[in-house]
């Protein structure tokens, strides 16, 4: 029987949920038309694609393919067959990301296990070298080179692309970035800022400033001082670290809004803060802080409005344009916000 596979084609990935804001953003700051796929996926029209990520983009697949595939049916020899076309074409370093797409495909990750297995039996059936040259995706990533299958299903196929390392818009499979909590630290917002070290490619160093706008219940000025870093944490609320860290916490009961450097004082290594309060102000922060080189790294959450985010990003997203340093990107551990991050003036 012939397997029904689509042609190539550009997808994104997202937070399920924010398809369209991802849509309204090519749309509006790029001229790109795009459509829903699946919960967590567009289709973009066209092969026309951004150069940097987007905001709201988690992942990309830029010559994602569709193969229709029946729960519990076999993966069809021309299915692998395609799959592993472009890697026969050019054999290189390779490795495997697998990301289950629960909205898509409910309790679907064994499922997709078992077509990776699959998948792998049968490539190495086809192409005895595709052994030797499978490779850990960190290593890849690490290097930038080779090349990344990712994969995964909806409830009608499978959903897969073959790309170079360097298309990916972030180094975890379907830019689904998971931390672990430590059980010491106060809040669940320790994950944004674990995520965000990731995303940089740096973590805190010993003795480095810190200075945590709005900390309590203490979440990121936890991460920074468990790192042996001096934090500085603003915030009229308290703190609800139970630890040895807290000795490294200095803790001002100020407003982290209106909170200012000493015009004399040097930059602090990092300014981070994960406040609940408008775009507009959060932008107020950036000029201050970014705008005035008060900080070497920087990581800001910033809230975004119940409907229509993007007009309220777009006046920050322009000013930003002079700093390509600096991301501003929907974070895994991100809910209804966003995370400015990145190192200046270092």
């Amino acid at each position: 029987m012939t397997q029904t596979i689509s042609s190539p084609f550009p997808l994104f990935c997202c937070r399920p949920g924010a398809e369209s804001f991802l849509q309204q953003e090519l749309e509006t700051r790029h001229g790109i038309h795009s459509r829903p796929f699946v919960p967590g996926m567009i289709q973009v029209e066209g092969s026309r694609l951004p150069e940097s990520p987007l905001v709201f983009e988690w992942q990309r697949l830029r010559n994602a393919r569709f193969a229709s595939l029946k729960k519990g049916e076999s993966v069809p020899d021309q299915v692998c067959e395609t799959v592993w076309q472009i890697w026969a074409e050019n054999p290189q370093p390779w490795a495997l990301h697998l990301f289950p797409l629960e909205e898509a495909d409910p309790g679907g990750a064994s499922r997709l296990q078992g077509i990776a297995r699959e998948l792998i039996r049968k490539g190495n059936r086809l192409h005895p070298a595709l052994p030797k040259w499978e490779r850990k995706p960190e290593k890849l990533i690490r290097t930038g080179k080779g090349m990344i299958l990712q994969c995964t299903c909806s409830e009608n196929g499978l959903i897969f692309s073959m790309g170079p390392t360097a298309d990916l818009s972030s180094p975890a499979p379907g830019g689904r970035t998971r931390m672990k909590m430590d059980p010491r630290a106060p809040s669940r917002s320790y994950l944004k800022i674990e995520e965000a070290f990731v995303r940089l490619g740096r973590e805190p160093r010993e003795n480095e400033t810190v200075i945590d706008l709005g900390a309590a219940p203490g979440g990121w000025s936890f991460a920074f001082a468990r790192r042996g870093c001096h934090v500085t944490a603003i915030d009229n609320g308290p703190l609800k670290i139970d630890d040895a860290c807290v000795r490294r916490i200095e803790h001002l009961h100020r407003d982290g809004l209106s909170y200012q450097l000493n015009k004399l004082q040097p930059p602090v290594d990092w300014l981070v803060g994960d406040m609940l309060i408008p775009p507009g102000q959060a932008f107020g922060l950036l000029r201050y802080w970014l705008g005035e080189a008060h900080c070497r790294n920087l990581v800001l959450n910033i809230k975004l409005p119940q409907l229509d985010p993007l007009p309220a990003l777009n006046p920050i997203l322009d000013w930003l344009e002079p700093y390509p340093e600096l991301e501003i990107r929907q974070l895994y551990h991100d809910r209804r916000e966003v995370t400015v991050f990145g190192s200046v003036n270092s």
